[in-house]
């Protein structure tokens, strides 16, 4: 985190209203962006998003070590996110997501290079959205915290309240699971 964002985030736990407004509007595509891939429906996204906001707003001056704000903002987003699932009670939400993990077992082609490259890069991107969207809950939190947000294992498992085993055990599965589906699509 550079050292202005820092002494933003850090004007704002001290009541700065400016600084929050700063923060919030820094910080609005990056909520967005995760709830797209936990919650399709723009609808929908927008309304956990707006309580995401909230939520900051009213409890960013609880947040007692700024350094930890990423963190701390992504657990609001998936307590917002589960807090939006147990209101309406839907558990097979779906979630799309871009593979582009440097710990990636798998290419994604260079689609720029030629048309060829661009219809492959397209029908992967398919296969990999549409493998997530069939994921359970449990796999698609972490594989979008750690995938969209660049999260570290212990940040994951502090926001979902797993053991680091867990996280790393959710990620690797789906991970291998999306794999699979790559797989199994080459050799057709």
């Amino acid at each position: 985190m550079n050292k202005t964002k820092l002494e933003i985030i850090k004007k704002a736990i001290n009541g700065d209203k400016s600084s929050l407004g700063e923060l919030i509007k820094d910080e609005q595509n990056n909520i967005y962006t995760t709830l797209f891939y936990l919650k399709k429906d723009d609808n929908e996204l927008y309304d956990i998003m707006q309580d995401v906001l909230i939520k900051l707003n009213k409890k960013i001056t609880q947040l007692k070590n700024p350094n930890c704000f990423k963190t701390w903002l992504n657990q609001i987003i998936v307590n917002s996110y589960y807090d939006y699932l147990r209101k309406n009670r839907k558990i097979n939400d779906k979630i799309t997501l871009i593979k582009n993990d440097d710990e990636a077992e798998f290419d994604i082609p260079d689609y720029n290079s030629n048309p060829q490259n661009a219809l492959l890069y397209s029908e992967l991107d398919y296969i990999i959205k549409t493998t997530i969207e069939n994921l359970p809950l449990h796999y698609k939190i972490p594989i979008a915290l750690r995938e969209i947000q660049g999260l570290s294992y212990d940040e994951i498992s502090n926001i979902t309240k797993a053991s680091i085993g867990t996280v790393k055990s959710r990620i690797a599965r789906a991970r291998a699971i999306i794999k699979e589906k790559i797989d199994e699509y080459s050799k057709e």
